[in-house]
């Protein structure tokens, strides 16, 4: 089978001498760090903090080393709860080893168990509440810009204390910010434009950690708004006496057709030369990180199957709480993202052979640097399997020998080379961005009296035209447009963003909580199912509420029917019995009447009247009826999602739906659609259609 493999060297990091934490001597780029923190906060001035370095070097310490020794309370933002919860167990021994409450993981699971301790009757109290501790907070960007848009809701201006509190941080880490789309790296940018507006002298820094090193906030944050930006990148070490943080990796890479969803049938091709490497090992454990559920579930199936008296664990989103820990341990591991990032494979989860389909240069690199970060007991090399698409594969070939050794550096530059750059939505910036912004601003001025309103108001518009290239008049006017056409409300969070179910899992595989909300279109595509009502899943869920109360009481409150309105973006869209899974997919689409798209293309909409349709063909009659009511912003197009997805360089991963027409009598079109919904819809729509703006006449099929 075609292959090719490389042996990439370690790398070390040289330490250098003065005090930093405890007995502990800093990474050069850690010492630059914590020196550049002090000096921004010790003279009152705004830095942005770019943090380049690789996975498992020591990011989370470099930036927390200042807040650890000065008693700064620190506003951590991490893109997976995964994460949080690695860094919450890196960072309790240093700010909160005495349970005072110094260090806080929120999310909204942790929101409803202190809003039951605190008993409150909602989340934004119990946040003003955990807040006005002045911990050092972990949460995700979700919380953070709920805040700053002013989206809890509460008696007495809540909101605004609310945005006041989170004011008052004077340092926040963003790690892993590569993982950051185009809007989230906007409001990521207004949100320190406005806390800049209000106050200038407070003395903030705002770190951004990433393992790449190109991020379009650069140019943002230091040309458009003027804010003083330093990058600190760190430097491989030379001396005897640096210090190893990655390990000695043999690197193969396998090309396949992920664009075909391929990669695990091209690994079961390949797993003779894993069953050879376990001959030689048999000790060896083994992690893969695919990028589809069905995938990992069919996989995990293939190596039970192959390696009988080895336990296999899986990790993704159908996998129960209870059920994610014991099967990190085990010694063959088959996960999705989940665990791209979060997960720190030693000791009981340490792994030999890391196996991963890498469909982008970030998600490369990403992935690759699981593995190898720390010194084995055991000599079992390490061994990194890599899927790549056949474009690159062939690239890799043509600039690397086999048995080539390559630094670290050297593999990040070459493999940044040879993947194409997937479409970034810049222009969703000038397109879009300003009807948010005005949102924001207008939720942040009203926190002033009357007389320092006009300031910080003129500094809020200000950053929007340097951000936007659009003034004020035209953010507000925008946002007024958008609000009268109901296709707001998906441009103010990140909720919302698919379609989910909730399940009853009775496939038996899983002794974890059997309830859980995922996505609705794996389940029809992939899922052995049948619908019930929603008195049929409540009443199901009580008879579990002996043995899981929390959990069950977390899915009588959002495992509720959306409702109806556009600016409704929570809840699911029907309840599933789940008896087990399908060899090959279903294919699935959204239908929708001729009438109601007719002269409503390439733009963003707000739709309702839309169905679902399957071939082999499911009963969704409970589904369909309340999907018909449902208000959806959308954007569709007459051409085929795969035309629009490659045609455009979109994403890999990036949601695109089938869309059939319904024409009167009731017949189905033959040519599919393409149908996008909520942010995503935005998103496409700021690529510019304007040739199919203007042909935008009645329909023929």
């Amino acid at each position: 089978m075609t292959s090719l493999t490389i042996q990439v060297k370690p790398l070390a990091y040289e330490q250098v001498p003065g005090p930093w934490l405890g007995d502990w001597r800093p990474y050069t780029y850690q010492r630059q760090v914590y020196d550049l923190i002090a000096q921004a906060l010790t003279d009152r001035q705004t830095l942005c903090l770019f943090l380049v370095t690789p996975t498992g070097s020591g990011k989370t310490l470099g930036s927390y080393a200042y807040a650890i020794n000065h008693g700064v309370p620190a506003f951590g933002v991490y893109p997976t709860n995964e994460l949080i919860r690695d860094q919450e167990r890196a960072l309790k021994p240093w700010l909160d080893p005495n349970d005072e409450y110094r260090l806080l993981h929120i999310d909204s699971k942790q929101l409803d168990d202190w809003q039951a301790k605190l008993d409150l009757d909602r989340h934004a109290p119990a946040l003003e509440r955990l807040l006005n501790w002045e911990p050092t907070v972990l949460t995700n960007p979700d919380i953070l810009f709920y805040t700053f848009f002013g989206l809890y809701r509460g008696p007495g201006g809540l909101s605004q204390r609310l945005f006041s509190l989170i004011g008052r941080y004077r340092l926040f880490v963003f790690d892993e910010f590569h993982l950051y789309n185009v809007k989230q790296m906007a409001d990521v940018a207004y949100l320190l434009a406005t806390l800049q507006a209000i106050n200038p002298h407070l003395g903030r820094v705002a770190i951004f950690a990433s393992a790449t090193p190109d991020s379009p906030m650069l140019p943002w944050l230091r040309q458009n708004l003027n804010l003083p930006v330093e990058v600190v990148q760190a430097q491989p070490g030379a001396s005897p006496a640096a210090r190893t943080i990655a390990h000695p990796v043999r690197l193969t890479l396998v090309p396949a057709d992920l664009g075909r969803w391929q990669g695990t049938t091209t690994l079961v091709e390949y797993l003779p030369q894993v069953e050879a490497f376990l001959a030689q090992y048999p000790q060896a454990r083994l992690v893969t990180i695919l990028d589809s559920v069905a995938g990992a579930m069919a996989l995990a199936q293939t190596l039970r199957e192959r390696f009988p008296q080895v336990p296999v664990g899986e990790v993704h989103g159908f996998t129960s709480e209870q059920e994610r820990e014991a099967a990190l341990q085990r010694p063959f591991t088959v996960g999705t993202s989940t665990i791209e990032v979060g997960i720190d494979f030693k000791d009981a989860t340490g792994k030999d052979i890391l196996i991963f389909e890498a469909r982008t240069a970030s998600q490369f690199i990403q992935r690759f640097g699981r593995l190898g970060r720390h010194a084995k007991a055991h000599d079992i090399p390490n061994w990194c399997i890599a899927l790549v698409p056949e474009y690159v594969y062939h690239f890799l070939a043509d600039k690397l020998a086999s048995d080539r050794q390559v630094t670290r550096q050297q593999l990040t530059e070459v493999i940044d080379e040879a993947y194409q750059a997937p479409e970034d939505f810049a222009h969703y910036l000038r397109s879009h961005a300003p009807a948010e912004f005005h949102a924001a601003r207008w939720h942040a001025q009203s926190l002033f009296q009357a007389d320092d309103r006009p300031m910080v108001a003129a500094g809020l518009e200000k950053a929007i035209e340097a951000l936007t290239g659009k003034s004020a008049g035209q953010a507000a006017g925008q946002h007024r447009r958008y609000n009268e056409q109901k296709i707001l409300a998906p441009l103010l969070t990140f909720r919302g963003t698919g379609f989910e179910a909730a399940i009853l899992d009775e496939r038996g595989s899983d002794p974890g909580f059997p309830a859980r909300r995922y996505d609705l279109f794996f389940l029809l595509r992939r899922g052995i199912c049948e619908e019930i009502d929603e008195d049929t899943y409540l009443q199901t869920l009580e008879k579990l509420a002996g043995q899981w109360s929390e959990e069950v009481a977390r899915e009588r409150r959002y495992a509720r029917l959306i409702k109806s309105a556009a600016d409704e973006l929570l809840g699911v869209y029907g309840f599933f019995r789940l008896a087990g899974m399908l060899e090959h997919s279903r294919r699935v689409w959204f239908e929708a009447p001729e009438e109601v798209l007719a002269g409503r293309k390439a733009e963003v909409t707000v739709l309702s009247g839309l169905e679902i349709g399957t071939d082999p063909e499911m009963r969704l009659r409970r589904l369909n009826r309340h999907l018909r009511r449902k208000q959806l912003v959308a954007w569709f197009i007459d051409r085929h999602p795969s035309a629009i997805k490659l045609g455009r360089a979109l994403p890999s991963l990036f949601a695109l739906y089938e869309l059939r027409v319904r024409r009167p009598g009731g017949r189905l079109s033959d040519q599919p659609w393409t149908i996008a919904f909520n942010q995503n819809a935005f998103f496409l729509d700021s690529l510019g259609w304007w040739r199919e703006k203007k042909q935008n006449d009645p329909i023929i099929l």
